[in-house]
């Protein structure tokens, strides 16, 4: 028997329709953008341009910091220096002013604020002693002499200067002289003040000579008694300093 050959289905050709959409061969179509995913996107940049803020700040801030540390580090280094230095300026002063001392032949006694200031100057290596009584008529008693200031029998020995500051004004104080005809008196001038020089034989037997120099309201009176240091008692007188 006759065999009839088979036919073989021709594929067919007709285009197919592809769905709509924008992707490209084997890739799925692209969802379309959403309003949610840009927020998304605004509040991540926003967090990250804060968060490099806050990491400025805070490199500003240590900076800053240290700045300022460096600053008050070398602020009390440049004091603690000219301390030192003012130290070392004044340690200096003090030993140039007692070599100078120790060179002068004198040194001096001067009297606290309330006292006037004044300023006495004896010889280097003689001896003293001051006493200070606010309240009393004589508010100061310096003593001064060669070697000791001695007492004997309870009874002073001859001074070769006695300086006082009493509470009289000087005519009060030469009122005791009056009517006196063994004493003389004669103007004087202490550093640069007007005062009254008085000598001759006094009633108290010990004195040899007073001046007296006016001080305010008060009297600076200076007392030689031991005769045998007149010039040094002159020298006292020429190197003493008042405030009248």
């Amino acid at each position: 028997m006759d065999q009839q050959p088979t036919s073989t289905p021709t594929p067919s050709t007709a285009p197919t329709t592809a769905p709509s959409g924008n992707y490209g061969p084997g890739l799925p179509p692209m969802m379309p953008s959403t309003g949610k995913g840009n927020k998304n996107l605004l509040l991540w940049a926003l967090i990250g341009i804060l968060g490099l803020g806050a990491v400025g700040f805070g490199l500003m801030s240590v900076i800053a910091f240290n700045q300022a540390h460096v600053a008050t580090t070398t602020l009390n280094q440049q004091k603690a220096a000219a301390v030192a230095a003012a130290r070392e300026d004044q340690k200096k002063q003090d030993q140039q002013a007692a070599e100078i001392a120790a060179e002068s032949p004198y040194r001096s006694y001067i009297a606290p604020i309330e006292y006037g200031s004044f300023q006495i100057k004896f010889p280097q290596n003689w001896s003293a002693t001051v006493d200070h009584e606010r309240s009393a008529n004589t508010q100061v008693t310096l003593v001064v002499h060669p070697d000791f200031v001695q007492r004997e029998n309870s009874v002073d020995q001859l001074a070769a200067a006695k300086i006082l500051l009493v509470q009289r004004t000087l005519n009060e104080y030469l009122k005791q002289f009056d009517g006196q005809k063994t004493l003389v008196r004669k103007d004087v001038t202490v550093s640069g003040v007007k005062g009254v020089q008085v000598s001759g034989k006094f009633s108290d037997k010990r004195t040899s000579r007073v001046v007296v120099v006016p001080i305010r309201d008060k009297s600076l009176v200076f007392i030689n008694e031991d005769t045998t240091y007149n010039s040094e008692f002159d020298q006292i007188l020429a190197q003493s300093k008042a405030l009248p």
